[in-house]
């Protein structure tokens, strides 16, 4: 049985694919169906595995990506929410090395926007991590 290759990171076929998950997903459908707004997910590079920074724009709108892309910058695309770490910080993240919890109140990731609104979807935001996590698990 042939095994499908993970496109690359940084790449639209990366994010379509990303977008493919979370829509196939009922249980994120459903734990994010009163979720509005897009998110970005920002990767600061330290020259490990990226040499520049990464943004991952998502349209989340009741419990459907209705898009993903990857930015040339951060303003590039409004959203009320982003997710800011390392690329040393997502790698601990995606090896299960760092809580994401932890990380996230240790200060090793910074999020821009309504904190309390965000804190009400923990499980679409775990199912935007199981995803992140298995999409780039040979990073």
């Amino acid at each position: 049985m042939a095994t499908t290759q993970t496109p690359t990171f940084g790449t639209q076929e990366w994010a379509d694919l990303l977008k493919a998950k979370l829509n196939k997903n009922p249980n994120y459908k459903d734990s994010a169906k009163m979720w509005e707004g897009a998110f970005i997910l920002e990767f600061i590079a330290e020259g490990k595995k990226l040499n520049q920074d990464a943004w991952i724009w998502l349209d989340l709108w009741h419990g459907e990506c209705r898009d993903a892309k990857f930015l040339s910058k951060r303003e590039e695309l409004p959203a009320p929410f982003c997710l800011s770490a390392k690329e040393s910080a997502w790698e601990g993240i995606i090896k299960g090395t760092i809580n994401p919890q932890t990380a996230l109140l240790g200060g090793k990731f910074k999020l821009y926007g309504d904190m309390a609104k965000l804190m009400r979807f923990p499980k679409a935001a775990a199912y935007i991590l199981k995803y992140l996590t298995q999409l780039l698990k040979n990073w």
